[in-house]
């Protein structure tokens, strides 16, 4: 027996799987779409508060349609930022960049200003984008402790913090004093 998944009238099966994580699995549906797949509606209204929160700001994705177990949004193209440090230099610019994410998380309003480095994704123009803000209300943390221990175990976690001093030092001394 086949079983014929439809979403917002797209058949599941002809899409492009692109990964499962925890919440659910991602398809590609072109160029510019993807669709998250919710293993419970309760996730799914989780991520589209922090999605609609996030419209404001170029650096998470733009939100097209969602239903109770759905949310179609913006294909991020790029690579993940922990697989690109593993073969790539961090430079004082994508240093720059992860602070502007950070920033822009606060300014949206999220109280987790914090992600995983396999969230962030380095696009073909060089800008950084959150992929997934599931869990941007989840808790509140003003330290990013996981982009802190993803660039430790790539071996730049110093050198990204030698950025911060140079392009934000208040914002290092927080990071500092916070982390004492």
């Amino acid at each position: 027996m086949i079983v014929i998944k439809i979403y917002s009238g797209l058949n599941i099966n002809e899409l492009i799987f692109l990964g499962e994580g925890t919440q659910g699995k991602v398809y590609k549906i072109d160029s510019k779409k993807c669709i998250k797949i919710f293993k419970s509606k309760k996730i799914c209204t989780a991520e589209l508060y922090t999605l609609v929160m996030g419209q404001k700001d170029e650096h998470f994705p733009i939100l097209y349609e969602y239903g109770n177990r759905y949310i179609i949004r913006e294909y991020i193209d790029g690579i993940e930022l922990d697989k690109y440090l593993s073969s790539n230099p961090l430079t004082p610019d994508i240093s720059n960049k992860l602070i502007e994410l950070y920033e822009a998380m606060e300014k949206v309003g999220y109280s987790r200003l914090d992600s995983a480095l396999f969230h962030i994704f380095l696009t073909p123009s060089e800008d950084i984008r959150l992929i997934d803000t599931a869990r941007a209300m989840v808790k509140e943390s003003t330290y990013p402790k996981l982009i802190l221990s993803g660039l430790n175990d790539l071996g730049y976690r110093d050198e990204f913090l030698n950025h911060v001093k140079v392009f934000n030092s208040k914002l290092y001394n927080d990071w500092i004093t916070h982390h004492k």
